[in-house]
């Protein structure tokens, strides 16, 4: 398949996802379940009970093969979708890296390198929330992020912070499957990120972002955004 044309066609596959998860995730539904969790539920929880199931599910209507091969195809970081059965394994990198994906903070990064003891973090494994790999046609490795009311400018830094995360993993090089790791090859990274805040902070700055920003981040660098509630261009 020429490339142009495999790379339309997972801009399609995420673009379906994306409608799909905006149909069976309504900001009513999440703004309810994360008042009965309480307040201060993170992350990761609202992934692993909310988002997992529903990317599962749409594998499943998508996907041209058996149940067996969806759940081989999804990875997750959480381990209760894999007892459920709903992902096959853990989408964390066989190798360890120099960099986290927060960045580079080059103090910290001093402290650590020049200590003698191997135990204290010099070196990180990436563990990204979810990723998508072979029978499902299109490689994808996944970062989520929860947005709450924190304002424009922390919206704007949150999307910075997601778009270069996506960016940490893609620059992963290739590495084969293990009997501990699957392969590592990706080609296309995708940031998920939903939004509680009141003023749908997020959703107006992915809306604001400059055009040429938005379409570097699959022209140039593979990385679709999916931002939900989806902005009204977008649905």
């Amino acid at each position: 398949m020429p490339e142009d044309n495999a790379k339309k066609q997972a801009a399609d596959f995420l673009k379906s996802l994306r409608k799909h998860l905006g149909a069976k995730l309504p900001k009513q539904r999440v703004e309810q379940w994360i008042s009965e969790k309480g307040k201060a539920v993170k992350e990761d929880l609202f992934v692993g009970e909310l988002v997992l199931k529903e990317i599962s599910e749409y594998l499943k209507l998508n996907l041209q093969c058996a149940a067996d091969d969806v759940c081989k195809a999804f990875l997750a970081e959480s381990r209760n979708a894999r007892v459920k059965g709903l992902a096959s394994r853990s989408p964390a990198s066989a190798k360890r890296y120099l960099f986290t994906k927060l960045g580079v903070n080059q103090k910290k990064i001093v402290n650590l390198w020049w200590q003698k003891d191997a135990r204290k973090g010099q070196t990180t494994q990436s563990c990204p929330d979810w990723a998508f790999r072979e029978p499902c046609p299109h490689k994808v490795v996944f970062e989520a992020k929860l947005f709450r009311n924190r304002g424009g400018e922390r919206a704007r830094i949150e999307l910075v912070n997601g778009i270069y995360q996506c960016f940490y993993y893609r620059a992963h090089p290739q590495t084969p499957e293990s009997k501990r790791h699957p392969a590592w090859n990706y080609d296309y990274a995708c940031l998920f990120a939903y939004d509680v805040s009141q003023n749908q902070d997020l959703v107006n700055a992915w809306a604001e972002l400059n055009q040429k920003v938005k379409d570097a981040c699959w022209d140039s660098a593979n990385i679709f955004v999916m931002v939900l509630p989806t902005a009204k261009s977008e649905s």
